[in-house]
């Protein structure tokens, strides 16, 4: 499984790990810029993208946990432009009786116009918020002439009271889409969703259109997609669509609007949809029809797979669901056809037990087929209704062959689910059906408590594979809130070719069971295919660990001849390190899948992945030989006992009842006690009975050192509306080392006045002592004044969660403000919160004085509150130069709140007003900003305000290099800001060095200096010719250091310098894939946030 991973540390930026979830591997760039081309996301994001990237106004329903939004609040919120360069309304709504009518109003009033002709007003929900939007549908669909396109992108997902678990619901929106007239399209696979949400905002244009996909599986796997469309791309693609358009269109019916615009979307896309699309046998006897769907993916593939066979199968995809087109429809059904099953989706067991009761697109094809001349009597199909319910989730390649085997031998009864006995017989054709077979695929399924840090070895597995870039990475997870009060479980494929079609997995090479409480809950070994591995991370022997395992598993482990391995990672790795555990998991993982492999192969992909483990590659390589000789590979009996106490069966797939792990698990908090000064006194006067340790911020868990400002000077004019600042600290005799691109963490303070002012308004004792836990280690205590806490410990002026309203509801006296607490803890009050959160941006002090029935003890206080994170800045000095100081670049972050007041980030503001002589606490962190090994090597930099930082500081590292007599190679500065009269930051520093001939080349953009737009990859392209000699010759080494938005472009640029020098060379190069490489061996250095 880890055959060819080189032995390579990858360069990843900080947000790839810090906010990697156990949903999503792959974090989502606030910059929506940097969405385009290849690209690892959900497919959810790519719905949204197309949305935000055409909508001058966004209608979102989405509850919390659902996120079918989050990426477009994000955007928002980031003031991300659309496509045509605006930044579009949102507004985020509950679902509830008149949900509509605010986007109703919209939409229909005169005064709102449309900031852009074409510009679409946009809807996203879920199935289960369409009911409450129905009478607003209506009223749209039957406007003689809507103000503006209406486009709704609807996610297939509802929660279910029968299986009380989340269900796929077509029939909601399918039902809705026709009572209100509206157009319905579908998507079946990933590459579809946002080619389909595009072709559904053109539809929209003819009539209010609906995109529908499956919310559940469908959108939230993440995957890699070949070609993300930037805003750009899609809003020009739509445009340019409509726009062609002649006057017969106009003219045309719904359905003939439908195919034609969907023949245009085929033209720009090189793609070949259709509004029914057939595939299987060329002349087949039997054709089962979907809704498109990730049904209808799974089916289709199965139906090639059966005809290269030679069965006589096929599957007819129904892309436009309404307007129907029956002429089309009838076209696309191969005339040899002599049966045909609708697989419709209805509410209940009772409607498909019902002969009378008929699915929504059965009706539509009986009346195409009944009343088609194109078959005389006796040469019609026969139409069977083949009816399944929103709680039949598990539609995998088997069960397809399975309803195709059923049919091909005249079975009267059709059931969906398989049987027990067959998927017991590992040697039937259902059980050993593999649909990725014969394709360079790997699988590995992981089951693990859900609070445990295991949980999070498959996120770190499925970041580990996206590293190699001819491989394609899958990941899922499915949450079960209820089963040993939560466990979840999560999907890894890694292919050679990407699988278009979602599907769980049902032939896992590896199945990995991190707690073996499980057993009991799941057949776990039912996904794993013949002869695949079993991992069990358990204390027992495997002789104990067999009492714990129900016989159904039994069973399947010797049917299967399952190999199984055992390990006890608390013996492997410190159990108290959790990264650590989590990293020996991800290393047994690797060693089961190709046990003979060496560590060297994949040890520094994993040591880039876990940085929280703290261990280096010498202790990683340890941990792997000891997770190598702590595997055990079991002895599974030929057959088993049977007891009569034991289960005959077990559910095999997850009940997927929430999106994130079980929040209501108890979590034991610190004792915390306030005291008088006298205890302190006593803990001082006699230090060993109290075990007393005077430590410098014993709560912070990195070596910290006190450095005293020594210069603070403002680089932009007082009278400039941003305050950037040059700040040096004297760090003599602290013993504070650090290296060329490390960053300086500061560990402020809040505003003494305000701290102050919080302690007289909350009736605090200033001077009362604290004993509390350090947040990091619980064994070790410090002794605080409560003011001392709330001045460096608490952000108490910090942002507040939801969490913290429902906590503070607790304690409320006043019943109208217990209820408001509580409403914004909820699903009910989420656009309060939304607009407190974020344009009110109050913090946890404002809502505490707010709310002044709510006063928690000081004790209690402390639990409640966040405690304040250091901040880390680039540092701009040499320490070789100076050897007894350390620079930094810093801007302070202001903005005014919606209410009026002025509002300052904690730490920016903190630094820019101390004094000379100030102390600051601070601590080192290490960074991949690196020179390279070579002083001959050129560099190239390119730097946005102060992501300059970094540079200074090679700059000067260079002319202490030359002064010492060594050969320096190019030196070139890309920077870009606003403008050169107020932020040319350091720029005389910058001309100086070029004079005395360190730096070669300063290509300075300020974007705003001219009519025209100028920024950083426009001066690269203009200086091209020095750049492929000193990035390519001299194996140069290019650097981006400030925010995420110039990535694309600046990559860009880098492919043309490679292009350029291979045309020199007269070769041909895959230059994505050459950007890739020089990623790997650290020459394209990216530290952008």
């Amino acid at each position: 499984m880890v055959a060819d991973i080189p032995f390579k540390a990858s360069q990843v930026s900080e947000d790839f790990l810090a906010k990697a979830t156990l949903v999503a591997p792959f974090p989502v760039p606030e910059n929506i810029s940097a969405l385009d081309g290849p690209t690892y996301v959900t497919p959810q994001t790519l719905v949204e993208l197309s949305t935000y990237a055409l909508s001058d106004a966004i209608f979102t329903y989405s509850p919390e946990t659902f996120g079918l939004d989050s990426d477009i609040a994000a955007w928002k919120t980031a003031d991300q432009p659309n496509g045509f360069g605006t930044v579009p309304l949102v507004s985020q709504l509950e679902t509830r009786a008149g949900a509509g009518s605010l986007p109703l109003g919209y939409i229909l009033s005169s005064s709102l116009s449309r900031k852009h002709d074409t510009a679409t007003r946009s809807i996203v929900a879920s199935s289960g918020s369409l009911p409450a939007l129905s009478p607003v549908l209506s009223e749209l669909a039957y406007l003689p002439s809507p103000p503006s396109p209406i486009v709704l992108n609807v996610a297939a997902i509802d929660y279910s009271p029968v299986s009380d678990a989340f269900v796929v619901d077509y029939i909601t929106a399918l039902n809705a889409a026709r009572e209100s007239g509206l157009a319905l399209v579908t998507s079946s696979r990933v590459s579809e969703l946002q080619h389909m949400s595009l072709y559904a905002s053109l539809l929209s244009s003819v009539l209010p259109a609906v995109h529908l996909y499956d919310g559940l599986r469908l959108a939230r796997e993440s995957q890699r997609v070949v070609d993300v469309l930037g805003t750009k791309r899609v809003k020009d693609m739509y445009e340019d669509i409509l726009s062609s358009q002649d006057k017969t269109f106009l003219r045309a019916d719904p359905v003939i609007k439908a195919s034609r615009l969907l023949t245009a979307v085929n033209a720009e896309l090189g793609t070949s949809y259709r509004l029914f699309e057939y595939e299987g046998h060329e002349q087949p006897d039997v054709v089962l029809v979907l809704l498109g769907s990730t049904e209808s993916a799974v089916a289709s593939e199965v139906a090639l797979n059966l005809s290269d066979a030679g069965e006589r199968v096929g599957v007819l995809t129904v892309r436009v669901a309404a307007p129907f087109g029956e002429s089309q429809f009838l076209n696309a059904l191969p005339r040899s056809t002599k049966q045909v099953y609708v697989f419709g989706q209805v509410y209940s067991e009772a409607e498909v037990k019902d002969p009378a009761f008929k699915s929504s697109i059965y009706s539509d094809i009986f009346s195409a087929v009944v009343m088609s001349p194109d078959f005389p009597a006796g040469s019609r199909p026969k139409l069977i209704d083949l009816k399944y319910t929103r709680e039949e989730q598990t539609m995998t390649p088997k069960n397809f062959i399975w309803i195709y085997e059923q049919i091909l031998r005249g079975s009267q009864a059709i059931t969906i689910s398989i049987p027990e006995e067959v998927t017991a017989n590992g040697f039937s054709t259902v059980a050993s059906f593999d649909l990725l077979e014969d394709q360079d695929v790997s699988q590995v399924v992981f089951w693990s408590a859900d609070d445990s840090p295991l949980a999070f070895s498959p996120v770190k597995l499925a970041q580990f594979f996206s590293l190699d870039t001819s491989r394609n990475t899958g990941f899922y997870s499915t949450f079960d809130n209820q089963t040993l009060a939560g466990i979840v479980q999560s999907e890894l494929r890694s292919s050679k070719r990407i699988i278009d079609s979602t599907f769980a997995v049902t032939n896992a090479d590896i199945v990995v069971v991190n707690d073996d409480r499980i057993f009991s809950a799941y057949n776990v070994v039912d996904a794993l295919k013949f002869g695949g591995s079993l991992l069990v991370n358990t204390t027992d022997k495997f002789e104990d660990l067999v009492k714990k395992i129900p016989f159904p598993i039994k069973k399947l482990l010797t049917s299967k001849e399952i190999v199984v391995y055992t390990i006890n990672l608390a013996d492997v790795a410190d159990s108290a390190n959790g990264a650590a555990v989590s990293l020996a998991s991800q290393i047994a993982v690797l060693r089961t899948g190709n046990p003979t492999e060496l560590a060297e192969a994949y040890i520094g992909k994993l040591l880039t992945l876990n940085p929280d483990s703290g261990l280096d590659a010498a202790a990683v390589s340890e941990l792997s030989e000891k997770v190598q000789a702590a595997l055990v590979k079991a002895e599974v009996p030929s057959a088993w006992e049977l007891s009569d106490d034991e289960p005959t069966s077990l559910p095999i797939a997850p009940v997927s009842d929430s999106f994130t792990a079980n929040e209501e698990k108890f979590i034991e908090e610190p004792v915390v006690d306030v005291e008088t000064y006298q205890t302190a006194a006593k803990t001082l006067a006699f230090k060993e009975a109290y075990e007393y340790k005077a430590e410098l911020r014993p709560d912070l868990p990195v070596q910290n050192f006190v450095a005293k400002v020594q210069e603070l000077k403002r680089l932009t004019p007082s009278s400039y509306d941003r305050n950037i600042f040059h700040i040096e600290f004297d760090i003599t005799g602290t013993g504070l080392k650090y290296e060329i691109g490390e960053a300086l963490g500061i560990h402020g303070r809040n505003d003494s006045e305000l701290v102050a002012k919080f302690i007289a308004d909350y009736g605090l004792d200033a001077d009362a002592v604290v004993l509390v836990p350090s947040r990091e280690d619980p064994d070790r205590f410090e002794q605080r004044t409560v003011y001392q806490v709330l001045l460096e410990n608490l952000d108490i002026f910090g942002k507040t969660p939801k969490k913290f309203y429902e906590s503070l509801a607790e304690y409320a006296t006043d019943e109208k403000q217990k209820a408001h607490l509580v409403k914004l803890s909820s699903a009910e009050g989420a656009e309060e919160f939304k607009r407190r959160a974020e344009e009110e941006t109050l913090t946890y002090a404002d809502i505490l004085i707010e709310f002044d029935s709510a006063r928690p003890s000081f004790e209690e206080l402390v639990k409640m509150v966040n405690p304040l994170k250091r901040r880390e800045y680039s540092i701009a000095s040499s320490q070789k130069v100076h050897p007894n100081a350390v620079h930094l670049l810093i801007v302070v972050v202001d903005w005014v709140d919606n209410l009026g007041r002025k509002r300052y980030g904690q730490c920016s503001r903190y630094l820019s007003q101390l004094e000379i002589g100030s102390e600051v606490v601070v601590s080192v962190k290490p960074s991949v900003m690196k020179l390279p090994p070579l002083t001959t090597q050129s560099i190239i930099m390119s730097g946005l305000g102060t992501g300059l930082a970094p540079f200074k500081a090679f700059v000067e590292e260079k002319a202490w290099q030359k002064a010492q007599g060594h050969e320096i190679g190019d030196v070139f500065l890309y920077l870009g800001s606003r403008h050169q009269k107020e932020e040319y930051l350091y720029g005389e520093f910058w001309e100086a060095h070029m004079a005395a001939g360190i730096i070669t080349h300063i290509g300075a953009a300020f974007s705003r200096d001219q009519p025209e737009k100028i920024y950083i990859q426009d001066k690269m392209r203009q200086s091209i010719d020095k750049l492929v000699p000193a990035y390519v010759e001299s194996k140069g080494v290019f650097y981006l250091c400030g925010p995420t938005w110039p990535v694309p472009d600046v990559t860009a640029v880098l492919e043309d310098v490679i292009m350029e020098d291979a045309k020199i060379r007269n070769v041909e190069i895959d230059t994505a894939k050459e950007v890739e490489e020089l990623k790997e061996k650290s020459r394209y250095i990216l530290e952008v946030y």
